[in-house]
Formats: structure tokens, C-alpha cells, sequence
């Protein structure tokens, strides 16, 4: 299986799938740190959506938007970094959806 996981420098989830058999690549704006920078594609994961993928996998950041940090809201409301992601979020939710796959999750 062709699988595109998306948001993760860590590199987890694509060795997982990797040890399974499966054609995993983790995508990020960051450089990997899983150690398989042959696996991970340094860029924004919108240009990647409309190539051939079995299954999408997605890790958006919840920096922003976790209940665990919910003492901040008001901060990052203020500064604006929740409604930057929101945004983000929504616009990448946008894009997965209109792709016809049976195998999509966001985490």
C-alpha cells in the first residue's frame, strides 16, 4: 500500500508501516529526526495530495487547539497563532476531503 503520512518529523508511523510491507513517506515542513530522510519529503503536504496514494494519514499540530492547553486560549487568540492554525487545518481538512480514498485519517 501507497501511504502518505502527513505532519510527521518523527518518522513513527511511517517505520511502522514500513515494517509491514507497506510504501510509506512521512511529509513535513521540517526536517525528519526518524532517522530515513529517504522516506520523508520536506514540504508542504497540499502539493502531495493529488498524487497516487493508497491511504493518507495526517498529524496536523494541536499545539495551538489541545484542550491540555486551554490556560493559554486567550493568549493565543489574542496573537492570533490558534486562528492560524484553525485556518491551516480547515484548508488541508478541504483538500483530503475532496480526494476520493477510502483509507484517510487526521489524528
Amino acid at each position: 500500500m501507497n501511504a502518505l503520512i502527513a505532519c510527521e518529523e518523527s518518522q513513527a508511523v511511517t517505520i511502522e508501516l514500513r515494517k509491514r510491507g507497506h510504501e510509506a513517506y512521512s511529509c513535513d515542513i521540517e526536517p525528519c529526526s526518524g532517522g530515513h530522510p529517504e522516506w520523508h519529503l520536506q514540504q508542504d503536504v497540499i502539493s502531495l495530495l493529488n498524487e497516487k496514494w493508497d491511504m493518507i494519514i495526517a498529524f496536523p499540530p494541536c499545539t495551538d487547539l489541545a484542550v491540555s492547553g486551554a490556560r493559554w486560549f486567550p493568549e493565543k487568540k489574542a496573537n492570533g497563532s490558534q486562528q492560524k492554525v484553525l485556518n491551516s487545518l480547515c484548508n488541508l481538512s478541504m483538500q483530503i476531503v475532496i480526494i476520493s480514498l477510502s483509507k484517510i485519517r487526521l489524528e
